[in-house]
């Protein structure tokens, strides 16, 4: 199956988690630092870089406790997304990762490339509970 690539913005994101931007509301502020994602509990975190190849995946996985921090740093990877609850494949969202994203606690996700390579940036706590389920048939995305 291949899904269309959608384009990430706080709309359409927001099912998913959060896009990570410079808004209008902390522009009003007058501040010139924000504090936007932020775990109560002292775990420690973690700042990750992970090379992405597949054109396709097999699987999905999740954190429960958790949100985790994707942001780009080189290439054209894209994000596979599927909302809280046991794991529905019809639907699954892809969105080009072209800007920093949270993905909240328990969403499904995965990463695939549209170049031959991309990196990604992953920030998260420094202990992550990940659960993984496979898909009935490999899942990749292409631009529209």
């Amino acid at each position: 199956m291949t899904l269309t690539i959608q384009t990430i913005t706080p709309a359409s994101f927001a099912p998913f988690g959060a896009v990570i931007a410079w808004t209008p509301e902390l522009e009003e502020s007058g501040r010139g630092f924000h504090v936007v994602m932020r775990s109560e509990a002292p775990t420690g975190w973690r700042l990750a870089v992970s090379k992405v190849t597949a054109r396709s995946l097999d699987h999905l996985a999740y954190h429960p406790d958790t949100a985790e921090m994707f942001a780009p740093a080189e290439g054209c990877a894209v994000l596979l997304v599927a909302p809280l609850g046991d794991l529905d494949e019809s639907a699954i969202t892809a969105f080009c990762l072209d800007r920093a994203v949270s993905v909240a606690a328990g969403v499904w996700h995965g990463l695939v490339a549209l170049t031959e390579q991309a990196t990604v940036v992953i920030a998260e706590n420094l202990d992550v509970q990940g659960v993984s389920e496979s898909l009935s048939r490999p899942i990749g995305a292409e631009l529209a």
